[in-house]
């Protein structure tokens, strides 16, 4: 203390911001004679403050610098906490707004027929993925005292319907195939995909892996593939319809034979009328089946009031029913029975690869023959001919056992062909002139109209008896 009474020391005040990460020091000057702080100084006044972290030497040095007299200088800094990551949530699928929209090709092109809509899924493929949030870094404030983070949020897994999580609630996975969407936050796979109205250009054509139920009608010129049943409950116009299951159409089937129905199983619908309809089982027809082309590997029914079939081609590995068959303007109307027709169609398409085989086999037996009238021995041959002799020798080998398997298939077949004696067409009213019915290789041809009648075969020709 200087002997001047009036004189003041210099002093040290410290300031400490709210949060604790940061500490400062005000150096108020002395009066004249007064003592000026020293470095020690200060750091007592710091601890008497407990500022013990972060306290920078050359800063304290700054603030005892004349000039900053007077002035909060910082001399202390605190490490702030970093605070958690909140877990994020990683949709493996377009999210139902990412997907309207008609795709766009290379050139510029653009397919109304392809909004994307519909996203399929496999059981057990991921649909999303969790990345965990964390409880982030402890800090320390500048009297030395942790400072806690604030943890990261934590997301649970969007689980919906059809949808299971893994062990650690980090990945979710479709149970089922199906079209997988967003319903009210959840991630849910459906079964069935349900079309609310028509199938327009407001849907684009369906590809879906499941069964899809349709509201009201297949429009011109679009495509619905199921991997399962197919419900129409308005028409099928002029589009291309096929399922791994049944179709049930409660309207009618029209289109000017750009209509193809096709089904694995069955085929049910109203009435049908210039169509192509496939179907591995059955097909089924309240009212009437008009100039169409119709293949089942069962029968074809035609069952309630009118219960007509005239014109076109009605192909059914079993039975063929109706009340009335034809019409009394002899309109051409084919029937066949007794022979599947996708078994005849494989029996024709094996029989074209056949003959195409066979000639290429003739062709390589020529190369080969050509080869050994030359004379030359194996042994003096260049690598590039060696290779092609060997070439040769492998496809003649592939050649002979595809031939093989081919034409026991086909023996096969025609062995099936021969069991017709079940086959029948049954005309619960009348059939009219015109109307040429087959079953198995034998033809009936209708020259005058015949009622309540049943076309079967006995000993190898079209019989007509008596509805049994």
């Amino acid at each position: 203390m200087a002997d001047n009474n009036f004189s003041i020391d210099s002093k040290a005040n410290v300031f400490i911001d709210k949060d604790l990460l940061k500490a400062y020091v005000e150096i108020v000057p002395p009066t004249e004679g007064g003592n000026q702080c020293t470095l020690e100084t200060v750091t007592k006044a710091l601890a008497d403050k407990q500022v013990v972290y972060g306290v920078n030497e050359d800063y304290l040095k700054e603030a005892l610098e004349e000039k900053n007299w007077g002035y909060k200088i910082l001399v202390a800094e605190g490490k702030p906490a970093v605070n958690g990551k909140d877990a994020k949530i990683i949709y493996k699928f377009p999210l139902p707004s990412e997907r309207r929209g008609p795709k766009i090709d290379e050139k510029g092109s653009v397919n109304y027929h392809d909004l994307g809509l519909i996203h399929n899924v496999k059981m057990g493929q991921l649909l999303v993925e969790k990345i965990p949030g964390d409880d982030g870094i402890p800090g320390t404030s500048v009297l030395g005292m942790e400072l806690p983070p604030k943890k990261g949020k934590d997301i649970r897994l969007p689980r919906g319907s059809n949808t299971v999580a893994d062990e650690d609630e980090l990945n979710l996975y479709a149970t089922i195939d199906g079209h997988v969407t967003v319903v009210d936050h959840k991630v849910t796979v459906n079964p069935v995909l349900t079309v609310s109205g028509d199938v327009d250009y407001s849907t684009g054509d369906i590809d879906f892996v499941g069964n899809i139920s349709i509201n009201g009608s297949v429009n011109s010129g679009f495509k619905v593939r199921s991997g399962g049943d197919i419900e129409i409950r308005g028409f099928i116009e002029a589009a291309e319809v096929a399922a791994r299951g049944s179709i049930m159409v409660k309207g009618g089937i029209t289109g000017c034979m750009k209509t193809l129905v096709k089904a694995e199983e069955s085929i049910y619908a109203h009435f049908v009328e210039n169509s192509r309809l496939d179907a591995g089982r059955d097909v089924i027809i309240r009212e009437a089946v008009m100039q169409s082309y119709i293949k089942a590997g069962g029968s074809i029914k035609v069952s309630d009031r009118k219960a007509l079939i005239v014109g076109g081609t009605i192909q059914a590995g079993r039975e063929v029913e109706a009340k009335v068959i034809g019409s009394q303007l002899a309109t051409q109307t084919i029937v066949e029975v007794g022979v599947n027709p996708h078994l005849r169609d494989e029996y024709q398409m094996l029989n074209r690869v056949k003959n195409d085989k066979k000639k290429t086999m003739d062709t390589i037996n020529h190369n080969l023959q050509v080869f050994q009238k030359s004379g030359i021995s194996p042994e003096h041959l260049s690598e590039k001919k060696k290779m092609e002799l060997i070439k040769m020798l492998d496809s003649l080998k592939s050649l002979r056992q595809e031939l093989e398997q081919i034409t026991e298939r086909i023996v096969f077949l025609e062995n099936e062909f021969q069991k017709t004696q079940a086959a029948k067409v049954r005309v619960l009213e009348v059939v009219y002139p015109g109307v040429r019915i087959s079953i198995g290789q034998s033809i009936y041809i209708v020259n005058d109209p015949i009622k309540y009648s049943e076309f079967i075969l006995d000993q190898g020709e079209v019989r007509l008896t008596s509805l049994r």
